[in-house]
């Protein structure tokens, strides 16, 4: 387990009962805040995506609660914006002024939330090292998470001690989600750049757009939490246009 990162507890899965999921509000990221939900499984089939969008919907709340408090005109609901699938709050079908990201595994469901920059989060098993690759993501089909980072990532490995490649492949799963480019996730082309601690830098280049950011790494039961955060634009400026000057009269207009 990397000691550096931040422990936070989560409710056992007992076979008559489960303890209640937990909200962590203030979570730094950098320059900014967000709040995580964290809930156990009681399962061990995939969550349904549904419950987890309910997990999105109450650590939304919970957030707009602390950052807005005026917000409560309807219902917080969270939808999924496709054909990419990322996770949209709403109130009343209008855009909720709150980034919402999900994620999931057959033991737990998250949920992270933040008024103030976009987000993600990513889950990971950690897995003894014996254990046989499972079906799901790409990474977990092949041997060995090496073909999917770069050679800086593989100098931070090697750098870091406490550093896994579980972490690293978190990382790029919480920044994908945070830059929300909507466009097919390609490893490569995000790379994390800094890894010190429980904190990590990141950036990523598409041909649509160039996206940077921060993030943080946690330990819940048996997973590897990371959250990856990035600055939301700044409003944009309406300028008006200059009104075209006023059309000459015909006579003038040829004298």
């Amino acid at each position: 387990m990397p000691q550096a990162a931040r422990v936070l507890p989560v409710g056992r899965i007992y076979p008559s009962c489960i303890y209640p999921s937990r909200i962590y509000p203030n979570i730094d990221l950098s320059d900014w805040q967000c709040a995580v939900l964290l809930e156990p499984c009681h399962h061990s089939q995939q969550t349904p995506s549904i419950d987890v969008r309910r997990l999105g919907e109450r650590v939304a709340d919970a957030c707009l609660l602390q950052s807005v408090p005026l917000h409560r005109v309807g219902s917080v609901r969270v939808a999924t914006l496709m054909p990419s699938g990322r996770p949209v709050a709403t109130i009343d079908d209008r855009a909720a002024p709150i980034c919402v990201s999900l994620s999931h595994t057959r033991l737990m469901r998250a949920a992270v939330a933040c008024a103030e920059a976009f987000v993600g989060i990513d889950l990971v098993e950690m897995r003894p090292a014996t254990a046989a690759p499972c079906r799901g993501k790409p990474y977990r089909r092949s041997q060995s998470l090496d073909a999917w980072f770069t050679q800086s990532e593989l100098g931070l490995l090697a750098a870091c001690t406490i550093l896994t490649r579980e972490m690293l492949w978190a990382a790029k799963e919480a920044a994908y989600k945070a830059a929300r480019l909507d466009t097919e996730f390609r490893p490569r082309q995000l790379t994390i750049e800094h890894a010190s601690g429980n904190r990590f830098r990141w950036s990523i280049f598409d041909r649509w757009a160039t996206v940077s950011g921060a993030g943080v790494f946690f330990i819940a039961a048996d997973h590897i939490v990371a959250i990856a955060a990035a600055r939301m634009p700044e409003p944009a400026t309406l300028v008006p246009h200059a009104r075209p000057p006023a059309a000459l009269p015909m006579e003038k207009a040829f004298s």
